[in-house]
């Protein structure tokens, strides 16, 4: 009776045990040691590290490209600028010219009846020698021209004692004689078609034309 009590007790101590939800105990995770540790810390530290680096070639490659692009966008202004600066240098240089083109073909005005050269024709001609001097392949025809009075005959050689009158000018300002043409048209070419002394003091005059040498012209 007494074993059988023993075994009793001993049941109804289980039983009880386990209506009051006992469980084995679960087994303890295991903790990673020291080393793998710091294997995983390196392992983080190189994925890092590429990161990193990677960011960093990527700016890299960026700022080279706007440098790039900045380098270009400069020299492409300088172009710009020295094409621009060229095109206003040759416009400037035309201007100039056809400026001298057109003092060297204006014309000298002479009194009636008259082959000698008037003070205000001398100012004229001593810049046109100012000219000649400066573009030295220049060479000139100058040529005579009378009003209408007077006969043909007449008019002709008052033309040409006018245009030498003129290269006799020129000459004596050190223009070569040999760059120096000289005609009469007398009264056969008139500027002004008027009747009347404004007319006729027009038509008094030397004309001017470049028959040869450099096609730009310019002052030194």
């Amino acid at each position: 009776m007494r074993t059988l009590s023993i075994r009793l007790t001993l049941a109804s101590a289980g039983l009880a045990a386990a209506c009051h939800g006992g469980s084995p105990a679960e087994a303890p995770t295991p903790q990673p040691s020291q080393a793998e540790l710091a294997t995983r810390q390196r392992v983080q530290d190189s994925l890092a590290a590429v990161q990193r680096f990677s960011a960093d070639s990527t700016e890299r490659v960026r700022l080279l490209a706007a440098a790039t692009q900045a380098r270009a966008d400069s020299v492409d202004r300088a172009r710009l600028a020295v094409e621009a600066a060229a095109r206003e240098a040759e416009a400037e240089l035309a201007r100039k010219s056809n400026a001298l083109r057109t003092e060297l073909g204006s014309v000298v005005l002479f009194d009636p009846a008259s082959a000698t050269v008037t003070p205000d024709a001398m100012l004229l001609l001593d810049r046109k020698v100012a000219i000649l001097d400066a573009n030295r392949s220049v060479r000139l025809q100058v040529t005579g021209a009378c009003d209408e009075r007077g006969s043909e005959r007449y008019n002709l050689a008052l033309g040409q004692r006018r245009a030498a009158a003129v290269a006799r000018y020129l000459i004596g300002k050190g223009v070569d004689a040999s760059r120096l043409d000289q005609l009469s048209s007398g009264e056969g070419s008139p500027i002004d078609s008027g009747s009347g002394e404004p007319a006729w003091a027009r038509n008094r005059r030397a004309d001017f034309a470049i028959i040869g040498g450099s096609a730009t012209l310019a002052m030194q």
